[in-house]
């Protein structure tokens, strides 16, 4: 699925670019863009065609966060977001 890959940073710059999408594994896959950028890494999401938007996990940057209702790893039980990487598995 086409979308939007955008990239929010501490200094106030966003960046976009078109992204790939694939709902069934929740990868993303975003062109690369040439950027020169001095900040922080604010924030990640892709924008899907409808406007809907996903977060994209912080940690590996290539899957988006779902959200999950369970047991967490600290053993407490509630809603909370997951990396759709089987191999990341962070959760916030």
């Amino acid at each position: 699925m086409n979308c939007t890959y955008t990239s929010e940073w501490d200094n106030g710059s966003v960046v976009e670019t078109p992204c790939e999408y694939d709902p069934l594994t929740g990868e993303v896959d975003p062109e690369t863009a040439d950027v020169d950028i001095d900040a922080g890494l604010v924030r990640e999401f892709i924008t899907l065609p409808d406007g809907e938007e996903l977060e994209v996990c912080p940690n590996c940057h290539f899957f988006i966060l779902k959200t999950v209702v369970g047991d967490r790893h600290d053993e407490s039980y509630g809603e909370y977001k997951e990396c759709s990487n089987p191999d990341c598995q962070e959760e916030f």
